[in-house]
């Protein structure tokens, strides 16, 4: 399918968002999604399947942009934590976006991708089997983004420098 703009795809998202406010995700239909975003049925159709594709979309653009945003050569453990919590903070909309649409599996899965990609070359993990690198990579994305977004849930009662403290203290 044909990648869809960078404003039909907000105004999507957009519309869901507003949508979600009245009514469970599983509820809303292409019609009167592409209606509160003004766009055309046609328009939806040429760029997604389902309406959870958008989400799906939304998914990648925010993870090209994690991927663009983090140097994890450069990181030690305490400013990687920091970092991908100030990443999420500035993304949080997507996120509770994800959560009222109950498509936490998406992040989650997503965000053990790409931390199993990007620990692959960490001298810790030089002694681990595949299957340990792939253990890891769950273990640290599952508590990582459960925490991450225990927080978001709960208006972030700590700035992201103290739970980032807090984390690199406790995964030891």
């Amino acid at each position: 399918m044909a990648r869809p703009s960078k404003l039909t795809q907000e105004s999507l998202l957009g519309a869901i968002e507003r949508l979600l406010k009245t009514k469970n995700f599983t509820e809303i239909t292409v019609s009167e999604l592409t209606k509160i975003a003004g766009i055309s049925r046609m328009t939806f159709y040429r760029h997604y399947q389902n309406i959870v594709d958008v989400l799906t979309v939304g998914m990648d653009d925010v993870l090209t942009a994690f991927n663009a945003t983090m140097d994890f050569t450069q990181l030690n453990e305490a400013t990687y934590i920091l970092q991908m919590i100030q990443f999420f903070d500035a993304h949080r909309t997507f996120v509770k976006i994800l959560l009222q649409a109950h498509q936490q599996e998406l992040l989650r899965q997503n965000i053990t991708r790409v931390i199993a990609e990007l620990s692959a070359d960490k001298v810790l993990l030089t002694n681990f089997t595949d299957y340990e690198k792939g253990y890891y990579a769950e273990y640290h994305a599952a508590g990582l983004m459960s925490v991450i977004v225990d927080w978001i849930e709960h208006d972030r009662p700590e700035t992201p420098a103290e739970l980032a403290t807090f984390l690199s203290k406790n995964i030891q």
